[in-house]
């Protein structure tokens, strides 16, 4: 399932002349930031960057392949899906009716649908454009076609999270409806209208939408990830569940020519565009909200706008920001899929933020850049498993599922091992004693870290709830461990440094992290994410020799493997390029490792290897490996109906199957095996896994209604 991002947009009130050659800026910073770009296309980064700086185009250039096969490069002209930066164009189609007097910001849904529940009849077109509608974010127009039918399931299946008006919650459902109205206002298709509005006026004249591109421009975009369900963006239905909220298909030159266009009034008015740009509510992520784009503050308080958008399923990600104060724009365009859990977009955005407002800031040399990395099979790899130690600095080696090792730093003395400041360090101290503290339901460092009363009093309910909620379901806490201290690269302005830190309960150890601003006051809290800043991917160069990336610092880590010996303990050399290395001793502990996924490992199996293969490491986890793998109910469900989703039927019987074989005793995995059994047209396994499910489960209606059906059917 798609997941699309929160943070960024669009615009400035000025825009230089529109040029697309690169070569007009001479200097250090071109040249700092085409070394940045070498760097990050080497590290995974294929997609299509443009800046512009002081009126000047600094960059605009593709990097990586545009396709799985490699027949064609990414390029300035090539088009990606960009997801949610489609919002920020919805909105300004929405306001060239209102500029047109064909709608008002105050006419609520009814004026617009028949028969609108009780619950949402207040709903504004202003609350849908500022995501207070209270409307839940939901997926569930994504394969729908009809624009009625999928009014009519958002209308009435869509639940409410709070009164309309009352509560800021992203929700696409809202854009969706903002595209029905369009349609119904215009009388013609939401395409056609955008089209008119916003993109000619920009200079934009060819289809920039889904389930539109014809044959002739397949060069001209990048294709999704490898083991995405589409093959080509060609591939991705122009669903309800797209319209308004996703679903367009743009070039970094194409989004660069909307932002001039709307900043130089060619598409909306001056006191419109004002408007637009003026902030409306304050959003979760503490950054306001106008009419479908972020307006923020960058850590040197400068004024942002901007929005981004990524697709996991698609593995595309887009970054539009506008520094008007410092007079820079960046257009980030990726097809290389996720970082770390984090989109690649995101992470170059932040690094380029860095090159170009940072002086100080430095990136690597080439002397430590490799021109080929080495692939080594997971049994080679698993001898440097372990924990390694010297004195308090703790390091974990472990495999992901893409069969790399990770570099995880751990312990209360990360921050001096890789060097931060003592800020960083500070941070770490203060962090645990703001826990310790309000676990005892105390709160004086708390509200001496905190922005303003109000910050503190929601602080305050949201950590004495979560202690209790924590406590109640994972036992008594035994203690907490910081991590360390990092930068951010998420995109959240508001937050410049996170801290990391694990809760040791009696029953479960889980992650989360404390956020600071550029003030060094708490900006927020929570996020169960794995602390990507504190953990490297290590590619092999040599046979014991491994090379990561820090990169939010911008610094390449040798990672090098002593005393190989099968007989010997390993001795790992770290060396982050700073200081002298560091030498640490596998204490051979492997049960604080972090496990990894099994749903996730067969899932990639079984789409890259096929059946026999899963089946084949199914059997070596349960008999083998059980102690290294997180065999999660939920998780081969999930994936398995990713599987079904994808219309694999086979595949997914197989992951069900492993998945009832695994949990013996759960209804729910018989239910998921026989609808895997009828959608695959096998109604006798499909009878008998839904009364199997019944028999674990007598109140599953669903299996009820299904034996009901099959049980006289022959």
């Amino acid at each position: 399932m798609k997941k699309l991002a929160l943070y960024f947009m669009l615009l400035a009130v000025t825009g230089p002349s529109f040029s697309f050659s690169m070569d007009q800026y001479p200097g250090k910073a071109k040249a700092r930031i085409e070394n940045l770009m070498k760097w990050e296309e080497k590290f995974g980064f294929s997609g299509s960057v443009l800046i512009v700086k002081d009126g000047e185009i600094l960059l605009n250039k593709g990097y990586g392949f545009a396709n799985n096969n490699a027949k064609f490069l990414n390029s300035p002209k090539t088009t990606f899906y960009i997801a949610s930066v489609s919002k920020p164009i919805t909105a300004l189609g929405v306001m060239k009716l209102v500029e047109d007097k064909k709608v008002k910001l105050s006419d609520d849904l009814t004026k617009y649908f028949p028969q609108v529940p009780d619950n949402k009849k207040a709903i504004s077109i202003e609350m849908l454009l500022t995501h207070m509608s209270g409307l839940k974010h939901t997926y569930s127009c994504d394969n729908i076609a009809d624009r009625s039918k999928a009014i009519e399931t958002i209308l009435n299946k869509t639940s409410m999270i709070a009164e309309p008006g009352a509560k800021y919650n992203y929700s696409g459902d809202n854009y969706t409806l903002l595209a029905a109205i369009i349609e119904i206002v215009s009388g013609e298709p939401f395409e056609d209208y955008i089209s008119k509005a916003v993109l000619q006026p920009a200079g934009i004249y060819k289809e920039a939408f889904t389930g539109r591109i014809p044959e002739s421009q397949y060069n001209d975009f990048a294709s999704p990830i490898e083991n995405s369900a589409y093959k080509s963006l060609k591939d991705i239905e122009p669903t309800w569940g797209r319209k308004g909220r996703a679903g367009m298909i743009l070039s970094v030159e194409d989004l660069y020519k909307i932002d001039k266009a709307f900043t130089s009034y060619k598409i909306l008015h001056p006191g419109t565009v004002s408007e637009i740009l003026t902030p409306k509510i304050k959003g979760s992520t503490g950054s306001n909200y106008g009419y479908g784009f972020n307006i923020d503050k960058s850590i040197r308080g400068t004024k942002v706008f901007g929005h981004s958008g990524d697709d996991d399923g698609v593995g595309h990600s887009v970054d539009y920001l506008d520094f008007p104060d410092e007079k820079t724009k960046i257009f980030i365009a990726s097809n290389s899929g996720m970082y770390s859990g984090t989109s690649w977009s995101a992470v170059i955005s932040s690094l380029l933020q860095r090159l170009l407002f940072e002086s100080s800031y430095t990136y690597p040399s080439d002397k430590l850049f490799y021109n080929e990395f080495i692939k080594f099979h997971t049994e080679e790899l698993e001898k440097y498993e372990g924990v390694y130690q010297s004195g308090n600095n703790s390091y974990q080696i472990w495999i992901n599922n893409d069969r790399q090792l990770v570099l995880s730093p751990v312990g209360d003395e990360v921050a001096k091992t890789l060097n931060f400041s003592d800020v960083y360090l500070q941070k770490n101290i203060l962090t645990k004693s703001i826990l310790e503290e309000t676990h005892n339901n105390q709160f004086s460092l708390l509200q001496n870290n905190t922005r303003n009363d109000n910050s503190f009093e929601i602080l305050k309910n949201k950590l004495t709830g979560f202690w209790q909620s924590l406590e109640k379901k994972n036992g008594v806490l035994d203690h907490i461990e910081v991590l360390g201290t990092a930068n951010i690269w998420s995109g959240n302005y508001q937050a410049d440094i996170g801290t990391w830190f694990k809760l040791i309960f009696k029953n479960k150890t889980q992650l989360f992290r404390l956020e600071w601003d550029a003030k060094n006051k708490i900006a927020g809290f929570g996020g169960n994410r794995i602390p990507y800043p504190l953990m490297f991917t290590l590619n092999g160069i040599a046979k014991g020799e491994f090379i990561g990336f820090d990169a939010p610092n911008g610094r390449a880590i040798a990672v090098n493997f002593l005393g190989q010996d099968k007989n010997d303990r390993n001795t790992m050399e770290v060396n982050f390029g700073i200081g002298s290395p560091l030498i640490l001793e596998n204490t051979g502990d492997m049960h604080e490792l972090p496990k990894r996924s099994a749903g996730e490992l067969l899932y990639h199996i079984i789409t890259t290897k096929g059946i026999s293969a899963t089946i084949r490491e199914a059997t070596e986890i349960k008999e083998k490996k059980l102690d290294r793998f997180d065999v999660d109910e939920g998780d081969l469900n999930d994936f398995g109906y990713k599987l079904l989703n994808e219309n694999k039927l086979n595949e997914a019987i197989v992951m069900f199957s492993i998945m009832v074989q695994a949990f013996p005793e759960s209804a729910n995995g018989f239910d998921s095996l026989g609808e895997a059994y009828l959608k695959a047209g096998n109604k006798r396994e499909a009878l008998r896994n839904y009364k199997k499910s019944l028999e674990l489960n007598p109140e599953n209606e669903t299996a009820k209604r299904v034996v009901e059906e099959l049980k006289y059917d022959k």
